[in-house]
């Protein structure tokens, strides 16, 4: 079995942060993406650091990205014992198990789908989350049926209203609270294309069997759809390690330990987790 001092699990921008400051001690990095980057690599949109897109802030975080680190790409971390071993399977890496003496997990976090809310209805084809629809348009080049409903004004909701409008659909989005959430700089687009924007509702059916034809909230307005987008919020990413009783060799950073509205703080996180689980090691010695 291979041994490692620091198993990174996540390669967005907690992780690939964390194995910077952590090099120098023998790191294996795994995620379960073909590059590193994680959700950096669909956002297109600008705002990162000195106003980069997503991947030209990735692209700064991994320049001179040390050798030493081992990375274990398309590669899914299985499980994480109290023994401090993991079982990884992936196309390159294989199915092994590998032991740590520390482990940082930087998973990021998961979107709350359309199936965890009491909307009624089926669950007919054209339902996703707003970060599935993101990484649709921006990596692969997919552009979905309109009309479009997104449900959740958040600053995820307002990015997608806008790459969905300069795509040429009719766009509703459709907000709980009483006014539109979002930094001023995304809620921009509301004067900028004609999106559509009701506050103080929700979403209380879904219509369309096979396909979805439309919705309707809780106040009773039909919306005749052929795509929703849900954007209601995030959770972090800790199932793999939900068994554990918070071990001392266990260390969460980034979205996985709670939800950042900047990358920047995402990164200091992973900088911190990383050079101190380092220290520890090397105190230890």
């Amino acid at each position: 079995m291979d041994h490692y001092d620091i198993l990174i699990i996540g390669g967005g921008a907690a992780g690939v942060s964390a194995a910077r400051a952590a090099s120098g001690r023998r790191v294996l990095l795994a995620d379960r993406g073909p590059a590193l980057g994680g959700v950096l690599l669909q956002c297109t949109h600008r705002g990162f650091g000195n106003n980069q897109t997503g991947p030209e802030y990735m692209e700064h975080l991994l320049r001179d990205f040390p050798e030493s680190v081992e990375l274990a790409l398309n590669t899914t971390v299985l499980s994480v014992s109290p023994e401090k071993t993991a079982l990884l399977s992936g196309r390159e890496f294989g199915r092994r198990e590998v032991s740590f003496d520390h482990l940082i997990l930087a998973a990021g976090c998961r979107e709350i789908p359309a199936g965890a809310l009491p909307i009624g209805g089926t669950r007919p084809e054209g339902v996703y989350t707003a970060g599935q629809m993101q990484a649709l348009m921006n990596l692969r080049g997919y552009v979905p049926e309109g009309p479009a409903v997104i449900l959740g004004s958040g600053d995820l909701g307002l990015i997608m209203a806008k790459h969905l409008a300069e795509a040429g659909l009719e766009v509703t989005l459709v907000e709980k609270k009483d006014s539109c959430g979002g930094m001023a700089r995304n809620r921009r687009c509301l004067s900028e294309y004609p999106i559509r924007l009701l506050c103080g509702d929700t979403l209380a059916v879904l219509h369309g069997e096979k396909k979805l034809s439309g919705c309707t909230t809780a106040k009773g307005v039909y919306l005749p759809c052929k795509s929703l987008l849900i954007a209601v919020g995030l959770r972090p990413e800790q199932e793999l390690i939900a068994h554990l009783a918070q071990p001392e060799w266990l260390t969460l950073c980034g979205n996985c330990r709670q939800v950042h509205p900047m990358v920047e703080a995402v990164v200091q996180e992973g900088k911190q987790a990383g050079a101190a689980v380092k220290k520890a090691i090397e105190v230890c010695l």
